[in-house]
């Protein structure tokens, strides 16, 4: 039950400038997620790019169902821990937002 209770959902969209095709393949827009002394920045990428970053954000982001994104990393990267859940804090902030796609909801 616990476990249920914890799931994180992800939002999904097409947020490339580049691309505009309109399918679930990367991130609606930008994001920002922080921990510790690590900041990473997800940027939304078009269609047929790949996850362009290490191979602890790719594993994640992979999980998440993200298939194009790019991302920049600032700070103590060097700790795993902390830049792990520094990609997890960004992710989260999917939701963060409200889009006007959710205004009827």
């Amino acid at each position: 039950i616990d476990a249920r209770l914890n799931i994180t959902p992800v939002r999904r969209g097409c947020g490339s400038w580049e691309c505009g095709c309109g399918r679930p393949h990367s991130l609606p827009f930008r994001v920002v997620g922080h921990c510790g002394g690590v900041e990473v920045h997800l940027i939304p990428g078009p269609r047929g790019l790949g996850l362009v970053a290490s191979e602890v954000a790719k594993i994640l982001l992979s999980l998440a169902g993200v298939k194009d994104c790019w991302t920049r990393s600032y700070g103590s990267t060097k700790t795993v821990p902390s830049f792990a859940y520094a990609v997890f804090d960004a992710l989260k902030q999917t939701y963060r937002l409200v889009t006007p796609e959710d205004w009827g909801r």
